[in-house]
């Protein structure tokens, strides 16, 4: 073989030691170390509901027609026409960069025993307030009162009477109405 061609063999040979075969590639590397920190979330927080019999913080426990007249589950009885009202403040603490908070409330629900041919004929609702103003989406952290004020008509019309044919005939009904729930959702706010 000449001496040209060994030569090349060899080259190659090397070469592809250096590349891959029993050594290896050499490379060099820097380090630059970021700092990390403490993060903590933000809260969203309601205190138990405040329906006491108060003027000035507009609350009051269930009364008929919207008067100062109470109502006495115990003793009174709804006729078509009435309108059951409590109104309940609730506190609302939001704490957090971009929060907000949307409110709602579950549907009402009856208990058992309760008797279908009343409650087919009452319309339970919830209306907000968010302190004091119509309720709108909240956008921004801080404390809010929001007021409940949940209703329960009894609506006075021609399709309710109680004669011998109506459901509401007979002995006195009763419906239950089971606990309403009221609930805050938090939003993402990117103003």
């Amino acid at each position: 073989m000449k001496k040209t061609t060994k030569g090349a063999l060899a080259a190659v040979a090397g070469g592809s030691l250096l590349l891959g075969g029993a050594g290896s590639l050499a490379y060099w590397t820097g380090d630059s170390t970021v700092t990390g920190d403490s993060i903590s979330s933000g809260t969203l927080d309601m205190t138990a509901p405040d329906c006491s019999d108060d003027v000035v913080a507009g609350t009051h426990g269930w009364q008929f027609d919207g008067t100062n007249a109470a109502f006495n589950p115990a003793a009174d009885q709804v006729v078509p026409g009435d309108t059951l009202t409590k109104v309940c403040n609730i506190t609302l603490s939001l704490v957090g960069s971009h929060i907000g908070a949307t409110l709602a409330f579950d549907t009402a629900q009856w208990g058992a025993g309760s008797a279908s041919g009343l409650t087919d004929e009452l319309v339970p609702s919830v209306a907000f307030t968010v302190n004091g103003q119509p309720y709108a989406a909240i956008t921004t952290a801080g404390v809010y009162t929001i007021q409940a004020a949940i209703s329960v008509d009894f609506p006075y019309g021609t399709g309710t009477d109680n004669d011998s044919n109506s459901p509401l005939a007979g002995p006195a009904l009763e419906a239950i109405l089971e606990d309403i729930v009221v609930t805050a959702t938090q939003t993402h706010d990117n103003a």
